[in-house]
Order: structure tokens, then C-alpha cells, then sequence
């Protein structure tokens, strides 16, 4: 057996410390330099161990002594995505295309095409997949979950129809996408109830029963299928979510914590950094204490669980917030008691007598629908730099000023599943009465004049709305309404409490509830759901139609209510 093999068994096991130990206790034994497959076995080690520095030292070092090679590439990225530091396709790019011809190798390309968010390249490449190995079964596997992901039936259909002990689950799948949903959950559940399916395929049928075909049952579905949540901390932090969607909150919040041990840990709690107090973690539980709050998951994520920080500045003796430097200064403007930072001195991080991430308050103060309820705005802004933006949007002319966002973030299939095209929202855009403010990020001007040149329609962008959050934070505290899909845009209305319209997909995020128009985080907040997957058409006349009715009693006057907002749109331009 090979060291990589052996430490690949021992780590597969939960032996990754003593596999470590062995290997160390044969390195006086190894030639100089070691051969690569005994470094390659200590940096698996490592990975299973998060030593995440000493993983790139072993590998820089077979690297330097015997080139690159496909398992150290495996292995290299599978060290970076630990990270969380975004795209790895960038940096590894040149390096893996000399072994594209290796299919390990060919299916983290198409892993890395689908992080890097672009849908149409993944797409093509799995069909090179599918055409060089058609018999496959990694490959057939990543191209249905490829397909899943962006709900393609037809991709779906070109993976084949042999699906092994998959089967009763793919074939489900394929009927909801197919629009059956009676012949969908028939599948589903004979798959559940088939003891020779393998759990992990099971699990799956589960999540697609509550997440998909059945999400109005998923307390009665979890109930009856408790062992999933013993198995993965991954599988109890999904079914934690699909809890808090059905506004189950105390079960919810509890399996809400597995985040912490989840394969996603390095976006929950900085690497490195102290968790303290978790257990403890409770109504009262935070009275008179000093507290460590880390940021978490995404900006959204952080601007959404910000609404409870005004109860723990309440009664903590102390609280620091650990955030992006994108937030900090929103968060230190609306939170004026709390110490904001994007970084802190060993000696501030000891202070914190509870440490956790943000959104672990949730099953501090939010464990009933009532929790919810009698608490206002709590994102601020500076009332002069509202004062500004009023001013300068109403050199725009008359008319309501409307801020919009079409594309939201995430992974490519929760892109795909939350995004527009602009062109989509003409009809809503051709309402007369309104001038359109550009809110939407990661986006050059090119496409808006391309627009406007096509269409007779203006976006007016402002240059850093979007990327700078606190310019966005302004210029939104004084728009009359935004009309956005799930991105950052909702969550800076909502938490300023500016009227917000949101386009929410037929699948919606844990935090837009199962059904209904509103949202229990914001109370600013209109929700408009697709009534099929993928069928945005019905939403976006409902929208024309509100727009319409609201514009009768608008007359074009500037929002005056709600917070002001933060300065900083020097160099901006319409």
C-alpha cells in the first residue's frame, strides 16, 4: 500500500493524528528529498487535521522536488476551498490544464467552472465529460448534480437513464423538474423506505421531499426521519434551516449550530480563533457579559442577524464585532455601544468571556414567531448624507426614485435560481412615473448604456454603489422603494426599514419563510413568490401591477421616513 493510500484509510477512519505520527516516526527513514507520495500522505494528514500551513508546506515541498502531479493538485485545492477564499479556478488554472486528460482532474475543472459561477462553461464541459467517458460513473454523478443544481431537465436527461442504487432518487428528481409532483414523491419516498439504498442517496430523497416537492410537511417528514441528523453535522445544519423556513424556530436554532462543525466551518468562525461560552447559549444567558461576536457566511448573512444586536448591546456588559472592512463602518455608525473592527489584538480577542459567530443569537432572542415582532429599523445613516442624496436625486427629475437589483449571489445554482435578466424586467421597467436606480453589484456601466441604447430606458448609476456598502446604505436611506431579488440590496432596505419589493424564487432561501408576503427579519419588506420554478413571468406582472397602484399615491415625493444615511459618495456619478 502506498503512504498516500495509507493515510487516505487511517483519516477515513478519524485516524488522521495517529496516521500523522506513524508517518513522522518513518521520516529518518525516507531518502532526501522523500518521495512525493510520502509527502502527499502528510499533507492528507494535515488536511484532516486543518493544519492548513503546514498542508501548502508539504506541498510547496513535493512540489519543488517533483512537479506538480494530479493528487497534489487534488489536494492543493481541496486545502484552498478550506480556506474560503473565494474562486481557486484564477490561481490554479495553468496548473491543472496539463492534466485535464486525467478524469479526477477533468472533474475538479468542472467543480472549479461552478464555483467560479459561470453556468454556461460548466455546461459545456460536461458534456466533453460526458462524450470522453459516457460509462462513467463519477462522471455521470457530477453531471446530475450539475444539472440539479441548475434545475436543467434536459442536462439531466443527457446523464443517462441507468442510475444505479440512485435510481428511485434521480428519476424523482427528474419528475418535479418534469413538473409531476405526485409521481416525484411516490419515488422519493420508496427510495426512503428502501433499506439497500445507501444513506447518503437517502439523505438526498429526504432533502429534495422537504426542500422541493413537499416543503409545507417538513416538520412531520424530519420527525420521521431522526436519524439523519446524527449522521453529518452538514445534514443537521441543512434540516436546521428547512426547520427555521417552516418557522419551527426552537428546532430550527438548535441544529442551526452544527454550522460550526460543517464542511462550510471556515466561513462560520475564523480560522484560528476562540470559540467560548456555546453551550451556555440562551435566554439571559449574556446579561452582564463581555461578548465576542465574529461576522459570518456572507454580507447579507451579517446585515440580516445585525437586527439582533440591539438586544444583546442591551444587557452585555461588553460586545466587539469581528467583521469584513467592507461593514465596519456601517456597523459601528448604527451600533455606536459596540467596539467594530475588522481586526483585533490578541489581548481584545481575550476580553470576550463568550465568543461565536453572529448567528448563533438567533437561539438567543428569536425562538418564537412573537420574538419577532415590535422592533424597528437598526441599520443608521448620518441624516446629512441623506440630506445629500435626497438633494442630488431629485436633480434627476421627477418622478418616484427606485432603486433595483436583478442578479443575486451564491453559489451558481442558488445564482441561477434568484437571477434575472435585465431585459426580463422590461415591462416593469416601462412603468411610466419612475426613475431607476442602479443597486445592482459587479456591474459596468457598459451594460447599462447597452440597455438604455436598446430600450430608451435609464439606470442611473452611481460609481461604488454596490461595492461600497456604506455609499449603498446612503443612497438607499433615501429612495422612495427597492425592488430586488435576494441579494444584499434587500437586506440594507430592510434593515433601514425603506420599502423593499422582493422577486423570491419557488425554492426561496430558510429566511423568506414557505409562503406568504412577508418576512419576519424585516418588516419594510413585500415578498413576491414565483408560483412555478424558474417562471418569473406572474411575478414580474404582479409587480407592474403593484407599481402601478403604488405610484397613484406616491406623486413623486422623496421618502422622508426611516434613517439617514452614511456619507461617502465622493467621486460618485450619475
Amino acid at each position: 500500500m502506498s503512504f498516500l493510500a495509507f493515510a487516505q484509510d487511517q483519516c477515513a477512519l478519524g485516524r488522521a493524528a495517529e496516521a500523522e505520527r506513524q508517518l513522522l516516526a518513518q521520516f529518518p527513514q525516507q531518502p532526501f528529498p522523500p518521495s512525493a507520495d510520502f509527502g502527499l500522505a502528510l499533507a492528507h494528514c494535515n488536511l484532516c487535521l486543518e493544519k492548513l500551513d503546514q498542508v501548502e508546506v508539504c506541498l510547496g515541498r513535493v512540489a519543488a522536488d517533483h512537479g506538480d502531479s494530479g493528487a497534489l493538485l487534488q489536494l492543493a485545492l481541496a486545502c484552498a476551498r478550506r480556506r474560503g477564499e473565494g474562486s481557486c479556478l484564477p490561481r490554479f488554472r495553468q496548473r491543472l490544464k496539463p492534466f485535464l486528460d486525467q478524469q479526477p482532474i477533468a472533474l475538479e475543472w468542472l467543480q472549479l467552472l461552478q464555483e467560479d459561477l459561470d453556468g454556461a462553461a460548466a455546461k459545456a464541459w460536461a458534456a466533453q465529460l460526458l462524450r470522453r467517458w459516457p460509462q462513467g460513473v463519477a462522471v455521470l454523478e457530477a453531471v446530475r448534480a450539475l444539472a440539479w443544481q441548475l434545475q436543467d431537465p434536459v442536462l439531466l436527461g443527457q446523464a443517462g437513464s441507468d442510475f444505479g442504487p440512485a435510481a428511485l432518487l434521480w428519476q424523482g428528481r427528474q419528475r418535479w423538474l418534469l413538473g409531476d409532483q405526485p409521481a416525484a414523491e411516490e419515488l422519493l419516498r420508496r427510495c426512503l423506505a428502501d433499506g439497500s439504498i445507501p444513506l447518503a442517496v437517502q439523505y438526498q430523497a429526504l432533502q429534495t421531499l422537504v426542500g422541493q416537492v413537499l416543503p409545507q410537511q417538513v416538520e412531520k417528514l424530519l420527525a420521521a426521519f431522526p436519524q439523519f441528523l446524527r449522521v453529518s453535522p452538514d445534514w443537521a445544519w441543512s434540516m436546521g434551516r428547512h426547520y427555521l423556513a417552516a418557522g419551527a424556530w426552537a428546532q430550527g436554532w438548535r441544529l442551526y449550530e452544527q454550522r460550526y462543525l460543517s464542511s462550510d466551518r471556515a466561513q462560520i468562525l475564523p480560522p484560528g480563533f476562540p470559540l467560548r461560552g456555546l453551550g451556555q447559549l440562551q435566554p439571559g444567558a449574556l446579561v452582564g457579559r463581555h461578548v465576542l461576536i465574529y461576522g459570518e457566511q456572507g454580507i447579507g448573512d451579517m446585515l440580516m442577524f445585525g437586527s439582533l444586536l440591539p438586544e444583546l448591546l442591551a444587557e452585555a456588559a461588553s460586545v466587539r464585532l469581528l467583521l469584513p472592512p467592507r461593514l465596519v463602518e456601517l456597523f459601528q455608525y448604527s451600533f455606536p455601544t459596540a467596539l467594530v473592527a475588522s481586526s483585533f489584538e490578541a489581548a481584545d480577542l481575550d476580553q470576550g468571556q463568550l465568543a461565536f459567530s453572529i448567528g448563533s443569537l438567533g437561539g438567543v432572542y428569536r425562538l418564537r414567531a412573537e420574538d419577532f415582532q415590535g422592533h424597528g429599523p437598526h441599520l443608521r445613516v448620518e441624516p446629512s448624507a441623506r440630506q445629500a442624496w435626497r438633494l442630488r436625486l431629485g436633480q434627476l427629475g421627477p418622478g418616484a426614485k427606485v432603486g433595483i437589483a436583478w442578479r443575486g449571489g451564491g453559489s451558481l445554482g442558488s445564482r441561477v435560481q434568484r437571477s434575472l435578466e435585465l431585459g426580463q424586467l422590461l415591462p416593469l421597467l416601462q412603468v411610466p412615473g419612475v426613475r431607476w436606480i442602479n443597486l445592482q453589484y459587479g456591474l459596468g456601466p457598459a451594460e447599462l448604456e447597452d440597455f438604455e441604447r436598446s430600450h430608451g430606458i435609464r439606470l442611473h448609476h452611481f460609481e461604488g454603489i454596490g461595492e461600497n456598502l456604506q455609499a449603498t446604505a446612503a443612497l438607499t436611506a433615501a429612495l422612495d422603494l427597492v425592488i430586488t431579488v435576494q441579494q444584499t440590496a434587500l437586506h440594507i432596505a430592510g434593515g433601514l426599514g425603506v420599502p423593499a419589493w422582493v422577486l423570491v424564487p419557488a425554492v426561496a432561501e430558510w429566511r423568506y419563510g414557505l409562503e406568504g408576503t412577508s418576512m419576519p427579519w424585516y418588516s419594510s419588506v413585500q415578498l413576491f413568490r414565483q408560483q412555478h420554478a424558474g417562471v418569473w413571468q406572474s411575478v414580474i406582472e404582479a409587480l407592474v401591477q403593484g407599481l402601478g397602484a403604488w405610484l397613484v399615491g406616491h406623486n413623486g415625493a422623496i421618502n422622508c421616513s426611516g434613517p439617514g444615511p452614511e456619507p461617502h459618495a465622493d467621486g460618485d456619478r450619475p
